[in-house]
């Protein structure tokens, strides 16, 4: 038997040092671990989704942005004048609709200095206290639209350009849309269909070499032959047609029977363009057709394309010439055929329109901006008008304006678009009146862009005081729970 002091020894015992600071090291590490400031990973925004969002660590909501002030002048002054109107929101359970004031004042400008190697400005709180509150509708699911398939003729160019306003009353619906462009661009159809689906569009592109007119005709084939089973309406339409709130349009078109044949449009507001063209509707006010019209004129389509011109006008032709149906104008379908300046229209407070045409095109109106505020408080806030206490109106998404003299009756439209050719007296009165003459001395604030946040929307309003001079009014919407 080995003596004792020559057998082996356990390696805890022959090396004791070894593992006492192997220990001392491995505690100080997890001490230092554990105690640091924890890592700021953050997802990296698409630029393309959210070009304007910065990184969270940067961004102080009570601010302003000076980038985005400097883009308004094109980078041509040294300072603007800067207001701040924050509204907050409170959904409720019993919102029938909006008031038609809004219980604050204008806002006070203060200079902000443009001349600066900064981006951002901060305000002090009170400058982003709301300084009204008002109720709104509790958000609802999308409205179910699998029963419309709609259609329109364009170029893949200008489908692109309007992809993000057809997903304001398009996405997350189930309606189909139908896009009939001409022959090529294989990369530009990729990119539409991409962009459609991760909207939430249901869109299906088809390439024809023909002419735009007759690839807008050809619609009632196409449509006709994509229906399916749950199908009831095929809506011919634009691509500046914009309707503001789906739920509305399927409300409206619900009391509509669709197992019988149904022509429903609206017609253009000036005469000379009736005279034109005829009794018939619209194209870009929406023109919407039950199956049983589509399908009466399927055997009549080779006669009915013979006849060239505008394809609202070969399908109103092939209508009353083949079937008994008549047109069932709706009021609230606008065509717009509006040049110039199309403000008077939109800042009537008449009530919200199911349908708008001709907003990149006649005129600006920027669809996509106005409809960013419905996130906050609902497809029933666009375009509405409030009337602040300092006779200041608020036409949501639109203008903020004051006019030079104030009315006992606010019912008049301004007439502020170009006068009509139409060779008679009150061209558009029939359609749009009671009108009155444009003011000239109105201020107006128009909107320039909108930018949709989580839990909050900023509008900016711009007024050109003279050619190197803006007033800037950015008016925020808050959701409050």
């Amino acid at each position: 038997m080995m003596p004792l002091s020559l057998q082996p020894q356990p390696l805890w015992r022959k090396a004791p040092v070894f593992f006492f600071v192997a220990a001392f090291f491995s505690a100080c590490f997890v001490v230092f671990f554990y105690s640091r400031p924890p890592s700021q990973i953050v997802s990296l925004p698409d630029p393309e989704l959210s070009p304007s969002l910065p990184p969270p660590d940067e961004y102080n909501p009570c601010s302003v942005d000076l980038d985005r002030l400097r883009k308004y002048s094109n980078h041509s002054v040294e300072s603007v004048e800067y207001a701040r109107l924050e509204i907050a929101v409170t959904p409720t359970d019993n919102f029938t609709r909006h008031a038609d004031a809004l219980n604050t004042r204008f806002p006070k400008f203060r200079t902000v200095r443009l001349d600066t190697e900064a981006h951002r400005q901060d305000l002090s709180p009170d400058k982003c206290t709301a300084s009204v509150t008002i109720q709104g509708p509790m958000p609802s699911a999308r409205p179910d639209a699998s029963h419309m398939i709609f259609g329109l003729a364009t170029s893949l160019d200008r489908l692109l350009d309007s992809l993000d306003a057809f997903a304001h009353w398009a996405a997350g619906t189930n309606a189909q849309l139908l896009v009939a462009v001409d022959n090529g661009g294989g990369p530009e159809k990729k990119q539409a269909q991409q962009r459609a689906d991760a909207l939430g569009i249901r869109l299906t592109i088809l390439q024809e070499e023909d002419e735009r007119l007759d690839r807008y005709f050809y619609l009632i084939r196409y449509l006709y032959k994509h229906r399916d089973a749950n199908t009831q309406w095929a809506v011919m339409m634009d691509d500046d047609t914009f309707f503001p709130s789906m739920t509305r349009l399927v409300d409206r078109l619900a009391t509509y029977d669709t197992t019988k044949p149904q022509y429903v449009g609206g017609v253009t507001e000036d005469l000379q363009h009736m005279y034109g063209s005829g009794y018939m509707a619209y194209g870009g006010a929406g023109i919407f057709l039950s199956m049983p019209l589509l399908q009466q004129l399927q055997p009549y389509f080779d006669e009915c394309y013979v006849f060239k011109a505008g394809g609202d006008r070969m399908l109103s032709r092939c209508i009353y010439a083949h079937t008994t149906t008549k047109l069932s104008v709706e009021r609230d379908l606008f065509q717009l055929d509006l040049r110039g300046d199309a403000s008077g229209f939109y800042e009537a407070g008449r009530g919200q329109p199911l349908s708008v045409h001709h907003w990149k095109s006649w005129f600006e109106a920027d669809m996509v901006g106005l409809s960013k505020v419905a996130s906050i408080c609902g497809e029933e806030c666009l375009l509405h008008r409030w009337l602040l206490p300092d006779e200041w109106y608020l036409v949501n998404g639109f203008s903020v304006i004051k006019y030079s003299t104030v009315s006992d009756d606010p019912l008049p439209m301004e007439h502020t678009w170009d006068a009509s050719k139409y060779p008679g007296p009150d061209p558009f009165t029939w359609s749009l009146g009671p009108l009155r003459r444009k003011d000239e001395n109105k201020i107006s604030f128009r909107l320039r862009d909108a930018v949709q946040e989580e839990g909050r929307v900023r509008q900016m309003y711009v007024h050109e005081v003279a050619p190197k001079k803006l007033e800037v009014l950015e008016v925020v919407w808050n959701l409050v729970p």
